[in-house]
């Protein structure tokens, strides 16, 4: 079901009207072990070395409404299956049943005075860290595993492998927000994957004057995460008001367990926000916080033809702002990003067999390329940490620089949860979705608009159970 932009922004005023009208610390939150708790009102020094061992599941069924298109020739004449009318991490089929995540963490301090803390998190499920478009041999287990050390007073220091500074969306606790599915922008330039043996340069037609590289799976998807040391902390400004930083140094190879630094990655984020009262803790915490971060790396790429071996060097940009607003039920958030660089440009079928599809992964390199999206978020408690109502829109504006290789992605999410205890609960997404090539006007647009005119509505039911 296509839907207009004006529509999808009134849908979600709409909602917004089903109200009156701490978002969460997440480098504290998971970074290291709380200096104090508070048992039965009291504040008290946390002193505890026994360590805490929790997890989660997620199960969910989608079916996706797009249309899958019959291949009836090679991979660069006719073979048309479209990978986003299947679902991930497989691309294979439209429908079905998927353990999506299935996690173990431990952590804790390992000292008496709380200044050695470690986080430890396994991944068992069926998505891009183990199954990489269908690839399952780049399977890893460990998702993160670090040491944070307190002894410098207002700066911390982290290392290991663990989520980067960075985004809100890529930031947040997958377990405790209701939506499904990541937003264009996060799932296409933020969701890293790297690639080996890029080869197939494309120029011109429909792409444009924009250069390509297609590369197969060269590890798991990079699922936020980097392997470096990070210095942060957050800090008091008036009894109301706190200041976040944090500078990170990374590898920029992911969650791949690759120790050298080719892909040298800067990461910095600075946040200031506001808290309201103490009635919730972590992603229910009244408050409101205003954030901005970077990433600015380089990635190596290497391109074998079988008698001449070249290396690419392309940068990889990230940027963005935004603010999260959460108080008596009502959660408002929204961000904007930038992309520059290294812009991925989807999955490709690199099978010359129509009826069988070996996927590898498109980039367009070059400083030159740019991409810009992002969201607004609305969620209400209909009753009080039970039922929740919530709208997402989303976009992405990819390849902004060439007209004909431009591709606009937009996506309205409505859906609704129910809360069990915690964050064991039951979400229902409806993800209407559009793609559309507004720049090109010559013949190339006919096969592209088809293409494209493939992205169908998809709905989505998940169950997550925590511990």
């Amino acid at each position: 079901m296509k839907i207009s932009t004006k529509g999808k922004l009134t849908a979600l005023a709409l909602l917004m009207t089903c109200s009156s009208v701490h978002a969460a610390d997440w480098l504290a939150l998971q970074g290291y072990q709380p200096e104090f708790v508070a048992p039965k009102g009291v504040k008290v020094p946390y002193r505890s070395k026994t360590p805490k061992l929790w997890g989660f599941i997620q199960a969910n069924y989608k079916k996706d409404f797009g249309t899958v298109a019959t291949p009836t020739a090679g991979p660069s004449t006719g073979k048309t299956t479209t990978p986003f009318s299947l679902l991930n991490p497989d691309l294979k089929a439209q429908e079905g049943f998927n353990v999506f995540r299935a996690r173990l963490a431990l952590r804790g301090m390992a000292d008496n005075d709380n200044l050695i803390n470690y986080f430890f998190m396994t991944e068992f499920g069926n998505n891009g860290i183990n199954n990489l478009a269908g690839d399952r041999s780049v399977a890893t287990y460990f998702s993160d595993a670090s040491v944070t050390l307190k002894h410098i007073p207002g700066l911390k220091l982290r290392v290991g492998m663990f989520k980067t500074p960075g985004s809100e969306e890529g930031l947040a606790a997958v377990f405790v927000a209701p939506y499904i599915e990541f937003t264009q922008m996060a799932f296409q330039q933020l969701l890293e994957r790297p690639v080996k043996n890029v080869g197939g340069a494309v120029t011109g037609g429909p792409n444009g004057g924009t250069t390509n590289y297609v590369g197969s799976a060269d590890g798991p998807i990079g699922a936020f995460r980097d392997s470096g040391a990070q210095v942060f902390d957050t800090l008091p400004i008036t009894d109301t008001w706190d200041i976040s930083y944090a500078y990170m140094y990374g590898n920029g190879a992911g969650i791949s367990l690759n120790s050298g630094n080719a892909n040298a990655t800067h990461y910095g984020y600075l946040s200031f926000e506001k808290t309201f009262d103490h009635k919730g803790r972590g992603y229910y915490t009244n408050a409101l916080k205003f954030f901005a971060w970077g990433q600015n790396g380089n990635r190596q790429l290497i391109s074998d033809d079988g008698t001449t071996t070249t290396e690419i060097n392309t940068p990889r940009i990230r940027y963005g702002l935004g603010f999260s607003y959460h108080k008596s039920g009502l959660r408002v958030e929204a961000e904007y990003t930038v992309a520059e660089g290294m812009i991925y440009t989807g999955a490709k079928d690199t099978d010359a067999d129509p009826l069988k599809q070996t996927w590898a992964f498109q980039y367009a390199v070059g400083k030159e390329n740019k991409a810009d999206g992002g969201y607004l978020n609305l969620q209400y408690e209909i009753i009080d940490k039970k039922v929740e109502v919530f709208g997402r829109y989303d976009y992405l504006n990819r390849i902004t620089n060439d007209v004909n290789a431009r591709r606009d992605f937009q996506t309205l999410t409505l859906g609704a949860s129910y809360r069990f205890k915690g964050a064991t609960r039951i979400d229902i997404n409806y993800l209407m979705r559009e793609a559309t090539a507004p720049s090109i006007t010559n013949a190339a647009a006919v096969p592209v608009r088809a293409t494209l005119d493939n992205m169908g509505d998809r709905l989505a039911i998940q169950v997550t159970a925590a511990f």
